[in-house]
């Protein structure tokens, strides 16, 4: 899944693994782009609908904690930060050891994202090896993988022209059972030309399956159908 910066691919992905979770389906989120405590808040937003960085959970910071607490310890969502150097195999077998703890077998791995376990070398950034890893891993261990990616148009002073797929990293596409594009609307309104807004939409790079309308609400942090 790719998008131009700031689309809320990482929002979407966490929600992604948070859905699977909640039904019981264990999922680790890895993310060399998120800290740890942010994350934390990130779930928190979306699991409860309110935003621990602002504001105080209906009833108190006590009794919240005595049952979402519970819950978020019973949920089989994984989290690894991913730290410079860490590869992309370091950060799966964290992910299974924790899993196999509680006697879980790890069904889904979202990596955020591509760049971190990407080594840079004298060409530039080797995404193509990174997602041959990720192909790899993702077939030793049966899993499903959802790899975020950041990408840019040709000009991204226009917020109209589409992502296509030769803007997409390399080796993403042949790697990629689908890639995927969130796109974020832009308003035209002459108060706010060129402002993101809350709209987006979810779609295949290539090929004939419909687009997903999306809405996403920031104070809790997640994506809703529109």
């Amino acid at each position: 899944m790719v998008s131009l910066p700031t689309a809320g691919r990482s929002t979407l992905a966490l929600n992604i693994a948070l859905h699977n979770a909640m039904q019981d389906i264990p999922a680790l989120f890895t993310s060399g782009e998120i800290t740890g405590k942010a994350l934390g808040q990130k779930i928190i937003a979306a699991r409860y609908g309110f935003d621990a960085r602002h504001q105080e959970p209906e009833g108190g910071w006590e009794a919240f904690k005595a049952t979402a607490v519970p819950e978020l310890n019973a949920m089989p969502l994984l989290r690894h930060g991913a730290r410079a150097g860490t590869s992309a195999r370091d950060s799966l077998r964290a992910g299974l050891l924790t899993a196999a703890r509680t006697d879980r077998t790890l069904r889904l791995w979202v990596v955020d994202s591509l760049w971190h376990f990407s080594d840079l070398t004298d060409e530039g950034v080797d995404t193509a090896s990174a997602m041959a890893e990720l192909r790899l891993l993702a077939r030793e261990h049966h899993l499903a993988v959802l790899v975020t990616s950041q990408v840019l148009t040709t000009d991204p002073q226009d917020p109209h022209e589409p992502v296509t797929a030769a803007h997409l990293p390399d080796g993403m596409t042949a790697r990629s059972d689908r890639v995927l594009v969130l796109d974020r609307h832009v308003t035209d309104e002459p108060q706010h030309p060129g402002a993101i807004t809350t709209a987006a939409t979810l779609r295949r790079v290539s090929g004939p399956t419909p687009a997903i309308t999306l809405e996403l609400q920031p104070e809790n942090c997640r994506f809703v159908p529109a």
